[in-house]
């Protein structure tokens, strides 16, 4: 029987991609190496306290290791972007306690945007690891998905239940997939947002399992918009569910910032999407000087014993995404 573990159990390490894709970014420019720049920076943060590996087309390792520092392991995988959470690999444990892959089969979020490299990164990473692959016989992404550890897994109907990643298949289909690959008892579904974004509403954006039984929830104080009411329902859902051990749940609300350096359209605000590293947990720091302090104060009580790094990623965050969009655990 396999298992998908949490992601604060210890790492063997974290993988990320490198963004190699100037279109993406407006083309050649000042603001694509700074978005590269961004990314090398979070990497090095992250590489201090566990090893980092990243995927990089070997031309762009000179670069890459300038702005990685000595501590990133760069490894020579062709990639188009940075998004690894939901390219890469999901890693699930084995009843040997070892580990394998599980391949979702990444389309560019139901085919938004070409990423010819990036759908072959999970297999590549797997051979790397030195673990076997699974296919989930699914589309999706890690982002779209999220779990506690113990059985539980929590997910949106909007970007799984939708004909642009798996035509012809119904909720119970992908449901039944799921469970299977990952070693899941129960699946609590919340409707999500089709459409108003690249992903479709991704889980990872806005709640976020602390453990089994506790969630962080990214709230938006004011906000009456599609986002808004969605959310609203997916509270009134999870005050109703129970997980895979009968417990009901715990919603701890992280105001998201208001009043940050950004003001691109497609900023991404919420403080949910932060990663859990060995000994650290990485969050952004936007420049709204309450916000930030709040998150920082709230997160460090819901994770005692690990060092709470902020980091000022905006060039991730402004391009719909965020630092636990771009990392992906290999569990020890």
């Amino acid at each position: 029987m396999i298992s998908v573990p949490a992601e604060a159990e210890p790492h063997e390490r974290t993988w990320m991609a490198w963004p190699s894709t100037p279109r993406f970014y407006g083309g050649p420019g000042a603001y694509f190496e700074s978005v590269q720049e961004t990314l090398g920076r979070l990497a090095a943060a992250i590489a201090e306290n566990e090893p980092v590996s990243m995927a990089a087309p070997a031309d762009q390792h000179d670069l890459a290791a300038r702005l990685c520092g000595p501590k990133v392991q760069l490894v020579a995988i062709p990639t188009d972007d940075m998004w690894a959470r939901d390219s890469g690999p999901v890693f699930v444990r084995k009843t040997d306690g070892g580990v394998a892959a599980v391949d979702f089969g990444f389309n560019g979020w139901g085919n938004k945007q070409a990423h010819a490299r990036d759908s072959r990164l999970a297999g590549e990473i797997a051979a790397l690891a030195g673990v076997d692959l699974h296919d989930a016989e699914l589309c999706g992404e890690g982002g779209g998905i999220e779990y506690d550890g113990d059985g539980t897994l929590l997910l949106t109907e909007s970007c799984w239940v939708n004909d642009n990643r798996n035509p012809g298949m119904t909720r119970a289909d992908i449901e039944q997939r799921l469970k299977a690959v990952l070693g899941v008892e129960t699946v609590i579904w919340v409707p999500g947002v089709r459409g108003l974004d690249i992903t479709d509403g991704h889980i990872d954006g806005s709640l976020r399992f602390v453990a089994p039984g506790l969630i962080v929830a990214s709230s938006y104080p004011g906000d009456t918009s599609e986002w808004a009411h969605a959310h609203d329902e997916a509270l009134a859902i999870l005050a109703k569910a129970r997980d895979a051990r009968c417990r009901s749940f715990e919603i701890v609300s992280v105001p998201s910032a208001t009043e940050g350096r950004s003001t691109s359209e497609d900023f991404l605000s919420s403080y949910a999407n932060y990663y859990v590293g060995n000994g650290a947990l990485y969050t952004p720091q936007f420049g709204d000087r309450k916000a930030d302090a709040l998150a920082k104060d709230v997160l460090g009580r819901l994770h005692p014993g690990r060092r709470i790094v902020q980091i000022d990623v905006d060039r991730i965050y402004e391009n719909g995404g965020g630092i636990h969009c771009v990392t992906q655990q290999q569990p020890r």
